[in-house]
């Protein structure tokens, strides 16, 4: 998720035009408009989840792929009249959008699944759910590197020009921001969020070993082609699926503790379609489609009482006492997004100059 003006100025272009995917239906159907994300998860849902709920509520389904701020500036675009029933959008986006009046509360009379959701993934009081969570933090080619035990040791002059350093326009920047200030302060990561101030002189230690900054998931692999030791921060969904397909990646959890990202999904305010949209939120959350879309993803549903075979539970937060033991935090996003435009500002000026 980017935060430039650049491309929050794309992102509301993008979302004039509307590029959208049309299910199979009969014309007299209703319709219901549904934003997914633009990424492999968003094709499983319109291939293996949107026909099926067609078929029983007898209604089309039309989806427009975006990124949190694409979608969140669909949104607007279409505040006065109101096209969208259902958005997704991750868990930063959340607090945002229901300052602006965008996305309504969420009916559990309604939503009956939303009961089987850890409440851990049900944010700004009933305003949006968590449906697929990954873990945040550093990945490394475990055929030449060792676990990280400290994000301590990525400082270390022998990782010098060996380190992918997460591009400065993602959400993850955030997250190396706050662990570089938990090291510097020694607080813990959900109190060092508070105090980023004290942070800024032990991120520019780490300039030195960053090789390259990159900005895209594709990147990752430099690190199983031996062309860097570590990378990040970066979510487990953009490395376990390379790990499952035996390339030599794999996430490690440092001791002070990991971050979560996580994709939601809202209820949007004045929704043309608010019966079907329910229901649809209803079926992402489903156990058996959640575990579908757990499986082929490999991000950890939010739902209670789901069973993974072994070759998959070993790449999921979940349930959700393993998301506890690997030390998983969710930032403050309420008190971070109104400060994160000057921070990536100043963290850009930092790497990139």
């Amino acid at each position: 998720m980017t935060f430039t003006r650049r491309n929050l100025m794309k992102a509301g272009a993008a979302a004039a035009v509307f590029p959208t995917i049309i299910s199979r239906a009969s014309a007299q159907a209703k319709q219901l408009h549904v934003g997914v994300y633009n990424s492999a998860q968003g094709k499983l849902i319109q291939k293996e989840v949107i026909p099926k709920f067609e078929a029983e509520y007898k209604c089309r389904v039309f989806t427009t792929e975006g990124a949190t701020l694409a979608n969140i500036a669909a949104l607007r675009a279409t505040r006065d009249a109101p096209r969208f029933s259902v958005m997704s959008m991750d868990d930063v986006g959340i607090p945002q959008a229901k300052q602006e009046g965008l996305i309504d509360k969420l009916d559990p009379a309604k939503i009956p699944n939303l009961e089987k959701v850890y409440k851990r993934y049900i944010f700004e009081d009933g305003f949006g759910v968590g449906f697929a969570i990954s873990s945040a933090a550093l990945f490394i080619n475990p055929q030449v590197t060792k676990p990280i035990q400290s994000y301590e040791e990525i400082f270390d002059p022998k990782y010098r020009k060996q380190i992918l350093l997460n591009t400065p326009k993602n959400t993850q920047s955030i997250l190396m921001l706050i662990v570089a200030t938990a090291l510097a302060t020694g607080k813990p990561l959900k109190e060092a969020q508070y105090l980023v101030d004290s942070g800024w002189d032990k991120l520019a230690t780490l300039k030195p070993n960053i090789l390259t900054i990159y900005d895209s998931e594709a990147q990752v692999l430099q690190v199983a082609q031996g062309q860097a030791a570590i990378g990040g921060i970066e979510y487990s969904k953009a490395v376990y699926p390379h790990t499952a397909k035996g390339v030599p990646l794999d996430m490690t959890f440092p001791k002070e503790g990991s971050f979560t990202g996580i994709n939601s999904i809202t209820m949007v305010k004045n929704a043309p379609e608010p019966e079907l949209g329910a229901a649809f939120i209803n079926r992402i959350l489903e156990p058996s489609v959640a575990k579908m879309l757990a499986e082929q993803t490999l991000s950890a549903p939010s739902v209670s009482g789901i069973e993974f075979k072994p070759e998959v539970a070993k790449f999921l937060a979940y349930p959700d006492t393993k998301a506890t033991e690997l030390g998983l935090f969710t930032p403050d996003w309420n008190y971070i997004v109104p400060r994160r435009g000057p921070w990536l500002e100043r963290y850009n000026q930092l790497f990139t100059s």
